[in-house]
């Protein structure tokens, strides 16, 4: 879909004064020179430029030129570079290796002119080729040489000038036949191989020789029947070389009239070489008709690929010689230079062009047949397009020569015999209307396609326009429709304006064409052909356009190069390089032409004049120059034309000015850019009501040759862009939209331009690292926390990801919308009364063929103004068909839409879409952060709604707002839900789940169902109310087959009530004189048909089970103890009737209906249910409710149950005691077992529990003796010491046995000091405290002592293990920061920005490591058991009597990804313990009762040191805390390894009298 346009076209006259007309030029690219070689031998160098500088002159010696050098002759001999025929020169080319100009004569001198900046000009002679020089030409690399000489030898050279190869050209094979014919004398034979040429492939492996060849000499004479002497020249055969071998690789299959211009496409595709007409055409022979058929036909490019097989090729449209054939360096554009024709050749060409054509469509002129004719070829899609054509007037020394530059694909170098060199920049562009209608160059036609109406990618296209001449440049616009107002009248509506296409042809005129209405082209097409045939003329295949022509040539002569439509105007501008010679312009710069179009005529829909073709009539006003070289025009949105000129800015043209209007600093784009597209109307209007201070708006929008993309002097995104286009209105306003090198389409409003900022959507390079050492786990691992730029693209709004290549070529305009409704609070701007376009956003992708794509971000925008309007037909539609999630239907304006649900249900009629709807409904907001279309309210420019969120579903349900719809609505909602208020959920399923508490799921459900229960027909949307109960946050299944089974009876008893009344109505009929039926009697096929499995209630039940798993609903309606629906949804569910027809009749045959449910209940798993109806079905059944109650766990709930029933209720205790001891809940089962007067159970559980003091009690109660108490007392002490409860074991020894030495011993391994002091002194055994007490305290305080001082070396070794891995860390991270600034500045990939990256895997911590978790510490006290509190909430907790469950300290390995963690963690552990720390102060007083001061001052300093090096270590981490990132599994073992030990500064244990004095 792409045109070219001239970016550029300098035209200078060079200096090149009395040395004669210019017979040959090449270019250096590298430093913008350029040579010209004159006829006479003089070559002279130029700087070129805009204005070509003459840097010298050196003319050759006589030895390069031939005697008696005759004048400049006429281009009639066949010549390759479209110059003289005569000329000397053979080949003069610039070799950048050698820094010289090669010269090659045709009397075969080689020689060198070395031309370097800091050396004088001087010729080097090479040497002599025997036979003369035919062609010569370097290889791309510049390294070998390749001749071709006048006697037929192929020689091959280096840069030393050392023969490689030397032989004939046809390979060895034809030597004998070349020297033959190199040597004949008279007619052709010594001028055979002079026209020889050979092109090198774009790689330099292969190189082909074009020449005649002598083998097939023979055939020719025998198949034109004359001698040999005077037989036509042989013809010309295709010869491809291998550089490698230096041997002939393969010959290219013979074609008639092949010509010696090969050009091997630089990517090394294809070889193409002209073919002539045939030869009637070439000499005129025949006369009339056969030289008119063979001259239409003209030449063709031939396709050879390296074997020498034909590939195809393509005709050129006219019969004019193919002089050369030119290939860019990117392989994109082909260029072809024709030579005129003869007069006898252009009148038979025009002839037969003519032929069946009608006297007035001017499709082909005969203008320019006596013209040098440059055309720029281009393949798209399989097909050949002539892109671009130029025109040169035949005169003196032949005709123009062309060459590609080496560096730019798009520049053109020309040069014409006087001197003329024109350097002709060209570049891609897209031509597209507003609505999207795409005009395509092809030569003298142009393709139309209206994209929003179909892709029809070209050639193919839906109307095509018939030029006189290719065309130059293109413009389309619309203008308002001809109802009799004037032309130039301002359109009060989009839709009444018509689509014109202006085209300006390489002859300097303008062509229009009109659409019949808006851009239905096809449509103009057909009226044309209409009209035509009933005027009696013949119907042409293409729209015949208006070709007005000139009193004066248009501007003057000038070369026009681009036109333009001024905004809003019946006229156009028409950009006209100035001439060569300055003397001739009256100003400065490139020169711009206004045209005013009259209408005559409109074509066929004119309503006054309907012609076949338009009619118009052109007034050219006086020229304005640009005062500088004009790079592209575009409409300007306030009138007129935009102008960017060379330098990037910006000047405007209004219609009659005679100059032109700089429009200020913010509109000059940033560079020059080669596309440009104006800001729309609507946008510009926009963002100046937006702005906060009047300025003015960029008239243009800019993509440069390097993808930076600019609106006026502000950059949207600096590089990479490959595409763009403008939306010029729609919903959401106008928009921009781009592709990137990275495959992505993004989407911005113009509202939100002047904001704009372009984004890369990549992972942060610093968390994500490529580890070059880690294995395939690793690397999937980091590639799925690393996504690529099109996985970022699916969770963005405004961003899309694109096939490869793709560009973007039009974006249509929306569609008028209906008018928002009364109602609605807030009326919609314009752009939001829009609809999205068919084809929202059209796509060529690099095969050529097109695709339509609706981005995401027009989409909202579209539905979120159908939205806001409540077009809720327009918002599903486009959901539906864009595959939006519905949740957006009922989260935006949440929550209005429960108040709008029966505008939804109105404009979405059809049940399965609003089940469809209520399927979709998920909890959670799709607006929300996470959800989808996170941030698409923000990005269309919203405020987001304040209020609950969709998850919590603030808002009333149906219930707080009433069923609605009044009498009718409740009366319909009876009708389809009927009892469903019986039964254990009745509320339940009638509800509606509306409630404020309600889901959010469950509120739109509810919404739902009360809307088509208020609709006349709701008696049809039972799928609709039964999926809104399924639904339900939880599902309401029952509700759901409670209205399936009502509308089964109701369809049951109308069909009872049918069958009785059709029996009634035949008995009264046959007792009758007729057999008519009565009028009101329904058939009886109705009634057969709703008795089977077809009716509403079965299609509401098998559109359920579509959603809803079958056993679920088996199970359902078998919980609803309805054994009818339970078959019922079998037999919908197409499962065999007889695997569940034996269980459902066991079922039924159950008595009494206790039993029944309490089967049900068993089958399916409802143990509670089944428990309650077992016990509802009599006293008979309780040994088996309590086997039930065991076995599920159900004792709690059976004794509810026998709560009333003093019989029943001890057993049921007496279980639930022995099920609370079996789960080591030994209080609660002691209680349990007490209500039931279970003493001796409840003495074992007390005593399981380790509660010595209740044993006593219930011992007291079963009445022991002294004896059994004591050997009780004995038993308990025992299991209290073994189970860790010392001090309870020596308060039962002292108490019930009396024994103190034990009691004092025992209180000792509690630790408890002083309560042992205390017992020795009160029963007089002083001696204890010598034995007993006092060894204990030593050697716990020795313990204490040397565990202190373990500990504070061991806090202060790992804190600095832990200070040398924060510094390694932190060293680390610099380093990983500075490689990143350093990649950032030079543009590096991230995995080979630095070798440092690879070292973070070891501190990173997305992967699980074994850290260490430090126990307890050692210094912890055992506490005593009765200190613990009974529970009092859901029953006591199980008591753990075995040992402790520690965790196991583990390794700290270095360098893993939580070493430093670890660390923290094991320092934490190191850290004295509250109880440690009381145990030491009991220990310090002991100590100095017993008389050992120093002892207890020795145990009190280091016990202190080592709280001051924990205290120390802990400020020292929490001043470097350790960062915590990572996945959530990482950050909470991080959390738990940080966690720190409790705080014991509040801990009072330090004695005074034994602190140091110098504290």
């Amino acid at each position: 879909m792409k045109n070219l346009v001239i970016e550029r076209d300098h035209c200078a006259q060079l200096g090149l004064g009395d040395d004669g007309v210019a017979v040959g030029f090449c270019t250096n690219s590298t430093d913008s020179s350029l040579y010209v070689i004159t006829y006479h031998g003089v070559v002279h160098g130029f700087r070129a430029g805009e204005n070509p500088t003459a840097l010298w002159r050196c003319p050759l010696g006589p030895e390069l030129l031939p005697e008696g050098l005759e004048e400049e002759g006429d281009a009639s001999a066949p010549d390759g570079g479209g110059g003289s025929g005569r000329a000397w020169l053979a080949a003069f080319s610039h070799v950048l290796e050698l820094d010289a100009l090669c010269i090659a004569t045709r009397s075969g001198t080689i020689a060198l002119l070395h031309v370097a900046e800091d050396a004088a000009q001087h010729l080097e002679q090479v040497g002599e080729i025997d036979g003369g020089v035919a062609c010569l030409e370097w290889s791309p690399d510049g390294e070998l040489l390749a001749i071709l000489s006048g006697s037929g030898n192929l020689l091959v050279m280096n840069q030393a000038w050392e023969l490689l190869y030397e032989g004939p050209a046809l390979g060895p094979a034809a030597a004998a036949a070349t020297a033959a014919a190199a040597t004949e004398d008279g007619g052709v034979g010594g001028r055979l191989f002079q026209d020889a040429r050979l092109s090198w492939r774009g790689d330099g492996k292969f190189f082909a020789v074009v020449c005649r060849d002598p083998t097939a000499a023979p055939a020719v004479a025998a198949a034109t029947g004359s001698d040999a002497a005077a037989a036509p020249p042989p013809p010309y055969r295709v010869r491809i070389w291998d550089r490698a071998t230096l041997e002939l690789h393969s010959e290219g299959e013979a074609a008639e009239g092949l010509m010696p211009l090969p050009a091997w496409q630089p990517n090394g595709r294809h070889l193409y070489v002209p073919a002539a007409a045939a030869a009637a055409a070439a000499t005129g022979a025949g006369g009339g008709a056969a030289a008119a058929a063979a001259a239409s036909s003209g030449p063709s490019i031939l396709l050879y690929e390296r074997n020498g097989l034909r590939h195809g090729g393509f005709n050129l449209p006219s019969s004019a010689p193919v002089r050369a054939l030119a290939w860019s360096c990117d392989s994109e554009l082909l260029a072809v230079l024709t030579a005129p024709m003869s007069q006898q050749v252009a009148a038979a060409a025009q002839e037969g062009a003519n032929v069946g054509a009608d006297a007035d469509a001017g499709a082909v002129s005969d203008e320019g047949a006596y013209d040098w004719v440059l055309q720029v070829w281009h393949r798209s899609n399989w097909h050949w397009y002539l892109k671009h054509e130029r025109r040169y007037p035949h005169g003196r020394g032949g005709g123009p020569q062309i060459r590609w530059d080496e560096q730019y694909g798009g520049l053109l170098h020309v040069l014409t015999p006087g001197g003329v060199y024109e350097a002709v920049g060209l570049t891609w562009d897209t031509c597209v209307s507003e609505r999207g209608t795409a005009v395509v160059v092809d030569g003298r036609a142009l393709l139309l396609t209206p994209l929003r109406h179909g892709l029809v990618p070209p050639p193919m296209c839906a109307a095509r326009v018939a030029l006189p001449e290719a065309a130059v440049d293109v413009a389309i616009a619309s203008l308002p429709s001809r109802t009799g107002a004037s032309a130039s009248s301002p359109s009060s509506s989009w839709s009444d304006e018509d689509e014109v296409v202006a085209a300006l042809t390489s002859s300097g005129r303008l062509v229009l064409a009109r659409s019949v209405e808006e851009d239905l082209w096809q449509e103009t097409l057909e009226d044309q052909e209409a009209l035509a045939t009933e005027k009696g003329a013949d119907a042409a295949a293409a729209l015949l356009p208006a070709a007005p022509r000139l009193d004066v040539p248009l501007a003057d002569g000038r070369r026009a190069r681009a036109l333009c439509w001024l905004y809003g105007s019946s006229s156009l501008l028409v950009l006209a390089s100035p001439y060569p010679e300055e003397e001739l312009e009256e100003g400065d710069g490139d020169v711009l032409v206004q045209v005013d179009v009259e209408w005559v005529s409109c074509g066929p829909a004119d309503p006054t004049d309907p012609r076949v073709s338009p009619e118009v009539r052109l007034t050219e006003r006086p020229p304005v120059y640009a005062g500088g070289r004009v790079l592209r025009i575009a409409p300007h949105a306030a009138g007129g034309v935009a102008v960017q000129l060379a330098g990037g800015a910006v000047a405007r043209f209004v219609a009659g000015a005679s100059a032109l209007a700089p429009c200020g600093p913010a509109a000059a784009l940033k560079v020059p850019c080669s596309v440009v597209r104006s800001t729309p109307a609507m946008a510009m209007a926009m963002t100046a009501e937006g702005a906060a201070v009047s300025r003015e708006v960029p008239p243009l929008l800019g993509l440069s040759r390097s993808g930076m993309l600019c609106w006026g002097s502000a950059v949207i995104s600096p590089a990479d862009v490959t595409s763009m286009a403008i939306r010029a209105r729609g919903p959401g306003g106008p928009a921009l939209l781009y592709t990137t090198r990275k495959n992505l389409l993004y989407t911005v409003l113009m509202s939100q331009l002047a904001s704009y900022s372009h984004r890369e959507l990549t992972a942060d390079p610093r968390s994500l690292r490529l580890n070059r050492r880690e294995g395939d786990v690793q690397a999937a691992m980091h590639v799925a926390m690393r996504p690529d730029a099109a996985t970022a693209a699916s969770r963005d709004v405004a961003v899309r990801a694109v096939e490869a290549g793709a560009a973007l070529v039009a974006c249509p305009a929306g569609t008028p919308a209906p008018a928002p409704a009364a109602s609605c609070p807030s009326a919609p701007s314009s752009s939001s009364a829009e609809r999205l376009a068919d084809v929202a956003v059209v796509l060529q992708m690099p095969r050529g063929n097109l695709e339509g794509v609706a981005p995401r971000s027009l989409v909202l925008a579209a539905l979120v103004g159908a939205l806001r309007r409540r077009d809720f037909g327009e918002a599903w539609r486009l959901a539906s068909v864009q595959r939006v999630d519905l949740n957006l239907l009922v989260d935006y304006g949440w929550p209005s839409f429960l108040s709008s649900a029966g505008s939804l249900v109105a404009a979405v009629p059809r049940p399965t879409d609003l089940c469809d709807l209520l399927f979709a409904v998920r909890p959670g907001s799709v607006l929300e952060q996470g959800g989808p279309y996170a941030g698409a309210l923000a990005w269309l420019g919203e405020a987001p709604a304040r209020t609950a969120p969709a998850a919590a579903a603030g808002g009333a349900g149906p219930q707080q707002r009433g069923l609605g719809g009044g009498r009718a609505g409740q009366q319909q909602q009876q009708q389809l839900e009927g009892g469903a208020d019986g039964g254990q959920d009745g509320g339940k399923g009638a509800g509606g789940g509306g409630s404020s508490g309600s889901s959010k799921v469950t509120a739109v459900c509810g919404a739902v169902r009360e809307a088509v229960l208020a609709l006349p027909d709701a008696a049809k949307y039972l799928e609709v109310v039964v999926t809104s109960y399924a639904r339900s946050d939880p599902p309401q299944l029952e509700a759901a087959m409670r209205c399936i089974r009502d509308a089964k009876e109701r369809e049951l008893r109308a069909t009872t009530t049918a069958t009785t009344t059709t029996t009634a109505s035949s008995r009264s009929s046959s007792s009758g004189s007729g057999s008519q039926e009565p009028a009101g009697a329904p058939a009886a096929p109705a009634a057969s048909t709703v008795s089977g499995h077809s009716g509403p209630a079965d299609k509401a039940l098998k559109h359920l089970l579509l959603y809803v798993d079958a056993d679920e609903l088996y199970s359902t309606a078998l919980g609803m103890y309805d054994m009818p629906l339970a078959y019922m949804v079998v037999v919908n569910a197409q499962k065999d009737p007889g695997e569940y027809l034996a269980e459902l009749q066991r079922l039924a045959a159950l008595s009494p209906p206790a039993l029944q449910r309490h089967a049900v209940d068993m089958s399916l798993r409802r143990y509670p249910s089944a428990l309650r109806n077992l016990v509802e079905a009599g006293q008979q059944h309780f040994q088996q409710a309590l086997q039930l109650a065991r076995e599920r766990g159900l004792l709690r709930q059976l004794l509810q149950l026998y709560d009333n029933d003093p019989e029943h209720r001890p057993a049921v205790l007496d279980a639930y005691g022995e099920q609370l001891e079996a789960s080591k809940r030994y209080e609660d089962a002691a209680v349990s077992y007490l209500a039931a007067g279970k003493l001796d159970k409840a003495l074992r559980s007390y005593r399981a529990a380790g509660r010595w003091r209740m044993v006593f009690v219930v011992a007291g109660q079963l009445e022991y003796d002294e004896a059994a108490v004591q050997s009780l007392a004995a038993e308990v002490a025992e299991e209290l010491a073994a189970g860790g409860q010392a001090a309870d074991a020596a308060a039962v020894l002292l108490s019930y046995l009396g024994d103190v030495d034990n009691a004092v011993r025992t209180y000792t391994q509690a630790r408890e000091w002083r309560e042992a002091m205390r017992v020795a002194h009160a029963h007089g055994r002083a001696d204890l405290v010598e034995t007993v007490v006092a060894p204990a305290a030593a050697e716990a305080a020795a313990a204490l002592l040397s565990e202190s001082r373990e500990a504070a070396e061991r806090i202060r070794k790992y804190s600095q293990r832990l200070a040398d891995v924060r510094t390694r860390r932190l060293a680390l991270s610099a380093a990983v920061m500075a490689a990143d600034e350093d990649g950032a500045a030079h543009g590096l990939p991230d995995d080979l920005q630095s070798d440092v990256v690879s070292l973070v895997s070891g501190l990173s911590i997305y992967t699980d490591a074994t850290g260490a978790a430090g126990g307890p510490g050692p210094g912890t006290a055992t506490a005593s058991a009765s200190s613990r509190a009974p529970s009092t909430v859901g029953g006591r907790k199980a008591y753990r009597q075995g040992k402790k469950v520690q965790k196991a300290g583990g390794r700290i390995r270095a360098g893993s990804p939580l070493e430093e963690a670890s660390l923290v963690s094991h320092v934490h552990s190191l850290a004295p313990r509250p109880g440690g720390l009381e145990e030491a102060g009991q220990l310090g007083e002991l100590l100095v009762l017993l008389g050992h001061d120093g002892d207890a001052r020795t145990l009190q300093r280091a016990i202190a040191a080592w709280q001051a090096a924990y205290q120390e270590a802990r400020e020292d981490m929490a001043a470097q805390p350790i960062p915590v990132d990572g996945p959530p599994h990482a950050r909470a073992e991080m959390e738990r390894l940080l966690q720190p030990a409790p705080d014991t500064s509040g801990v009072a244990w330090k004695w005074d009298v034994l602190r140091d004095f110098a504290a």
